[in-house]
């Protein structure tokens, strides 16, 4: 049976435990991946839902992109018939298994929403698997876009509407914004961006194309390493390859945002994704380490250019690297030299054009 949650479902749904396991789970270290401890995750794309954790099986039915479903445990496949396979993990729930590259580990916690707003606004995140944004502050209203768990908005305007508390969040790319319900974002408060070891000498940020691990060095010492997916080459209309990474070259990060509208290209490649949070710019083309909603396939080239990451993981590097953010205004463009170090070091990706 379908299993899509409705709004109403969100404002209803309770947490979910993680059930036992009788197979090998894994601990979030373990995964390189967002906790599966949530209990709940949404489908990306459109999912072949597996009697067993390997793709050679029976497929019980399809997941529909979007659809919510409870995530028991996390475990260990198999890949066969695929020979550059990145990621074993598979999400054990009702009917059999999804491979976890295309289940998003989202939250569905109602919040209480603020009632003034600082001069300055406040930024919150979407904290439901999903919800519609609004042209103004009704559901009959036009629907602007689907937003996602983990996207990070700034909320501009308060406004309540028989007796529900609406946020109007800002856009650069929507000159009028668009309106949600309150109850549906966390507010993010100023101590969560507080820098980490800002004394820290010599910090660097290493992104290995032949591994895909990001790690964060303070001298010699790795201080942190996650999985993240690479900017993937591709051929233009013209029949040109074209990468969008420079290898060897140490980047300053020049710019820092905790939201930005990424949108690019056109069909079938082109994207157009709002609220992105947790954006480290560090190129001139506009290459960035930032967080990542779409899909939690890490570990291999898929990106337009930028470095994916795990919502967690994106912010701990916005933290740790220099240049520091205030909270107001939420950003910052740091003039030559800039800030720390990103090098790209490995052998560049070639031509990526699998879909999942």
């Amino acid at each position: 049976m379908k299993r899509n949650l409705t709004r109403r479902d969100f404002l209803k749904l309770s947490s979910i435990a993680i059930g036992a396991a009788a197979l090998p789970t894994l601990s979030p270290a373990d995964l390189g991946l967002a906790a599966p401890s949530m209990g709940l995750g949404r489908a990306t794309i459109r999912l072949g839902l597996m009697k067993r954790p390997r793709w050679v099986t029976d497929r019980v039915k399809y997941i529909d992109i979007d659809e919510v479903v409870t995530i028991y445990r996390a475990v260990m496949g198999q890949y066969e018939g695929k020979p550059s396979w990145h990621n074993y993990v598979w999400y054990e729930v009702e009917g059999g298994y999804l491979h976890s590259s295309w289940v998003q580990p989202v939250k569905n916690e109602l919040q209480t929403p603020v009632t003034s707003l600082p001069l300055n606004g406040l930024f919150g995140e979407i904290y439901v698997p999903y919800t519609e944004a609004y042209v103004s502050p009704d559901t009959k209203s036009k629907i602007v876009y689907r937003l996602y768990y983990s996207s990070t908005f700034k909320i501009t305007k308060l406004q309540i509407v028989n007796g529900v508390m609406w946020y109007h969040l800002f856009d650069e790319e929507k000159p009028n914004g668009f309106w949600i319900d309150g109850r549906l974002m966390r507010i993010i408060t100023p101590d969560e961006i507080t820098p980490i070891s800002p004394d820290a000498a010599d910090k660097r940020v290493v992104a290995d194309l032949d591994t895909h691990w990001l790690s964060a060095y303070e001298g010699k010492t790795e201080v942190y390493r996650t999985r993240f997916a690479s900017g993937k080459a591709y051929f233009e209309s013209n029949g040109e390859l074209k990468r969008n990474i420079t290898l060897g070259v140490k980047q300053p990060i020049w710019g820092k945002f905790i939201t930005v509208h990424m949108s690019g290209g056109v069909a079938p490649d082109g994207y157009d994704l709002p609220g992105v949070g947790w954006v480290s710019l560090f190129s001139g083309g506009g290459a960035a380490i930032h967080s990542t909603y779409w899909h939690n396939d890490f570990g291999r080239p898929r990106s337009a250019g930028c470095l994916n990451a795990t919502p967690e993981a994106a912010k701990w590097f916005f933290r740790w690297t220099a240049p520091p953010v205030e909270y107001v205004p939420g950003k910052i463009e740091a003039p030559w030299p800039g800030g720390t170090r990103v090098e790209i070091v490995g052998t560049p990706p070639p031509s990526n054009n699998d879909s999942p």
